[in-house]
């Protein structure tokens, strides 16, 4: 697997910074060929829906349930990865990866992120980061 460095336009769209917490927006902005302040702000206003306005923005993270529900409506279907690395992922599509408490963009074989993400924090015995699933477009997934 490769890596290439991708804010997925968020410098663009005028947000600056190294701890942004924003992998969630990045990702799915890189995935879907979508604007990142528009794909920003779409999360921002079905978080501050979901949690009755006690969060209004994603400036802290983006919450599970949240990036769940916002890929799920756009015809993304999670396939939980239970075991399995990012080492294992499918060669061939675009999917957004979650690994542990980071979301990534993988498209074809090509890790798009603002840092190489392909290095587990912790030590694992494979020496790629475990990954907890990945969302992959929904005419693409197919059940084995």
């Amino acid at each position: 697997m490769r890596f290439v460095k991708n804010d997925g336009g968020r410098l663009r769209a005028g947000w600056k910074g190294l701890r942004a917490s924003d992998c969630v927006p990045r990702a799915i902005a890189i995935a879907t060929h979508a604007p990142y302040r528009e794909t920003r702000a779409a999360l921002d206003a079905l978080c501050k829906e979901m949690t009755g306005g006690l969060a209004t923005t994603t400036n802290s993270g983006t919450p599970t349930p949240v990036s769940h529900s916002f890929l799920e409506n756009r015809g993304w279907v999670l396939v939980l990865t239970k075991g399995k690395y990012l080492k294992d992922l499918p060669e061939i599509g675009k999917y957004v990866v979650c690994l542990s408490r980071h979301y990534v963009a993988v498209i074809d074989n090509v890790l798009h992120d603002t840092w190489d993400s392909r290095k587990p924090k912790y030590r694992t015995k494979c020496g790629s980061p475990k990954m907890e699933g990945y969302y992959v477009e929904s005419w693409l997934w197919r059940k084995d």
